[in-house]
């Protein structure tokens, strides 16, 4: 077996491994970090072309994404020789206090080194004729004031109401319950994004139909959107790690989970998370009570916390598996347990106990491991119960799959066939133990 490709897992045209050619090596350490690459690997000719074609195109992402923070500043609605002119050193020298930014408008990043040269920028191309004629809104009785009579203002206001800014905390509260959506509690930062919410997520009419699918939305807006997704087309590339978006709204999620600020932080308990859609799933997966849950089965009457979770259910009581392993004639009914079940055919294990030598192809597995063993994690250990009976002889057995083995004991069924022999056995892990003793394959190479 030691002519198998590591990463398609086809023996044919092997032309490098990683004991020789060390530039592979550190190649798919650099494109894929999250495997742990050794030299025992064997890559064929067209996963080859396909590493160097990956490597090359995040050199490039990377490269380009550097130039681009690099590059000074400037503001979009000017030139740069009309940003150089402006510069204005002080003493024919450059100036080492910090500089300040326009910080009026979002699309201008124009830099100046002095808050003079700031508001003669803001009153010649944005039509502000004084930045101290701004204005900002007192946090007691929420009336606006220019900003430099605010101060003043308030202090005022304080001692006229005697509340010492208690109406502050009072309107916060307000306006949270004027933008929060009473069907579902999410909270808004204003009484616009709340009403639109309303109008597309809790509509009860939606006129747009999806010609390609059930689909229905409220607006052409929404629909020409969604249609995007049937297109297949991947325009937004994440300059991370090179993987292709349809919109630039899911681009900017996904690079989030690079940048890993977590700055999401649960109300209910310690975890954090990047995006504030993945909160908005935790709060109702942990937090809210089961019964609340509004996506009900309707062969089972079972209920769950997202529609996703209902859709693949579902396909459990329909039979339906389009995700087809091309190893072998598995079909799953989703990508994710196709993904699980196409690591049962690597022998890349990827995780390891940093405590013992134990190591295991799956993430679960090692956290089932740390708690069982070593009492590290919040992974709770499972209670072993005898729920699957055998029909034929009522043995009892605690997971489905050794149920199943034990029946073949009865009806004599041997699906698993040895690849150098003609012998078949009743359990995929017989097969292992033949290949060693039978015919002397070391455990590692035994597929």
């Amino acid at each position: 077996m030691t002519n198998v490709c590591t990463i398609c897992l086809r023996s044919d045209n092997i032309v490098f491994d990683g004991s020789s050619n060390g530039d592979i090596l550190n190649k798919l350490n650099k494109c894929v970090p999250e495997v742990e690459w050794n030299s025992n690997i064997r890559i064929c000719s067209v996963c080859k072309d396909d590493l160097e074609r990956a490597y090359n195109f995040k050199i490039l992402c990377i490269t380009s994404y550097t130039s681009k923070i690099t590059i000074p500043l400037l503001c979009d609605k000017e030139t740069s020789s009309d940003v150089e002119n402006e510069v204005i050193q002080g003493n024919g020298e450059s100036s080492e206090e910090e500089a300040d930014y326009c910080l009026e408008y979002l699309d201008c990043k124009k830099v100046f080194e002095t808050k003079s040269l700031l508001e003669k920028h803001a009153k010649s191309k944005h039509e502000r004729k004084d930045m101290s004629n701004m204005q900002k809104p007192c946090e007691n009785c929420g009336n606006l004031y220019s900003t430099k009579n605010i101060k003043r203002h308030f202090k005022n206001c304080i001692k006229r109401t005697g509340n010492n800014g208690i109406n502050k905390y009072e309107k916060i509260i307000t306006r949270q319950l004027e933008s929060t959506c009473t069907l579902c509690g999410t909270i808004f930062s204003n009484k616009y994004l709340m009403r639109r919410h309303m109008k597309n997520v809790h509509a009860t009419e939606k006129k747009f139909k999806c010609e390609l699918c059930e689909r229905t939305f409220t607006s052409a807006v929404y629909l020409n959107a969604h249609k995007r997704y049937h297109s297949g087309d991947r325009p937004h590339i994440c300059s991370f790690c090179g993987k292709g978006f349809i919109t630039t709204s899911d681009l900017y999620h996904h690079e989030k989970i690079h940048v890993n600020k977590r700055a999401y932080r649960c109300e209910k308990c310690p975890k954090a998370f990047n995006t504030s859609s993945d909160l908005h799933k935790h709060n109702i997966c942990v937090h809210i009570d089961r019964a609340q849950w509004k996506y009900t089965c309707n062969s089972c009457n079972r209920k769950f916390p997202l529609k996703i979770n209902l859709d693949s259910h579902i396909k459990t009581h329909t039979g339906e598996k389009n995700f087809s392993c091309h190893l072998c004639e598995r079909k799953c009914i989703s990508k994710s347990v196709l993904k699980s079940h196409i690591q049962t055919h690597s022998n890349i294990i990827s995780f390891k106990c940093s405590l013992c030598a134990q190591a295991y192809k799956y993430r679960k597995s090692l956290n089932l491991h740390l708690a069982k063993a070593h009492g590290i994690g919040n992974m709770k250990v499972p209670v072993a119960t005898k729920k699957f009976v055998c029909p034929l002889c009522s043995k009892t057995y605690t997971a489905n799959n050794k149920l199943q083995k034990h029946i073949r004991s009865h009806d004599g069924e041997r699906p698993f066939k040895c690849p150098e022999c003609t012998k078949c056995f009743a359990d995929k892990s017989y097969v292992k133990t033949h290949l060693r003793n039978a015919h002397n394959i070391p455990k590692n190479e035994c597929v």
